[in-house]
């Protein structure tokens, strides 16, 4: 059996695993966008085949973190660091997730005529990723008040969601042959909409770890 690394070494290997998997993410979530912007199919296949190397690593942070609660009982920052750390994990996977989702709506419009509205779509795209983006930099640089910008953030993707789906729903109204390209847009709305809430999730375990504050379900109200 290998020998174990110090407590502290433990730590810094898990938070460089985040940061691993957050860079996977985001790349993903950048070529999901490139893929539904510029329709185009073979960078939409090189999301899908990724989600597997972020599945394996979240896998990875979830053993690291469940060692060290059972061998090295951490106590105060690096508890609460091995526990929002394992979430902040699981939510980028989850944004992996919804990578994974958008570019399989994108393989479908790449092939069907172009819908009116695209720019947007083109902007909760935008937004979400600048907001996990922020998530993950609030992590990594400890940054309080970036966090809580992310949580203010949200209220404008849920607005835009709302805005396109209204705008669609009036689109297949008026133009029913577009149902189907539409639905897949909506979706891939949706999806947006949901890599913001993740990013929410992301910076308020930020600030539980660095500040011992648990703002869950009040995060968009500071």
């Amino acid at each position: 059996m290998p020998s174990r690394l110090p407590f502290h070494q433990e730590l810094q290997r898990m938070h460089d695993h985040i940061l691993l998997i957050a860079a996977a993410a985001e790349e993903s979530l950048n070529k999901a966008v490139q893929a539904i912007n510029q329709r185009d199919l073979e960078i939409a296949e090189e999301v899908i085949e990724a989600d597997k190397h972020i599945n394996m690593l979240e896998c990875e942070i979830n053993e690291m973190a469940l060692q060290m609660l059972a061998l090295s009982q951490p106590v105060a920052r690096d508890l609460r660091f091995i526990i929002g750390g394992n979430w902040i994990a699981r939510n980028i996977e989850r944004v992996g997730d919804q990578a994974v989702n958008i570019a399989e709506r994108a393989i479908l419009l790449a092939t069907r005529p172009p819908l009116p509205n695209q720019d947007m779509l083109s902007r909760i795209a935008e937004i979400s990723v600048e907001m996990y983006k922020n998530a993950i930099d609030a992590f990594r640089g400890h940054d309080e008040k970036m966090a809580r910008y992310v949580c203010i953030s949200d209220e404008e993707v849920d607005e835009l969601d709302v805005l396109i789906l209204r705008k669609l729903i009036d689109h297949m109204i008026s133009d029913t042959f577009s149902a189907e390209r539409s639905v897949h847009a909506l979706l891939a709305s949706h999806c947006f909409e949901r890599v913001a809430d993740l990013s929410v999730n992301i910076a308020e375990n930020a600030i539980f770890i660095d500040k011992g504050e648990n703002i869950k379900h009040s995060c968009q109200k500071l």
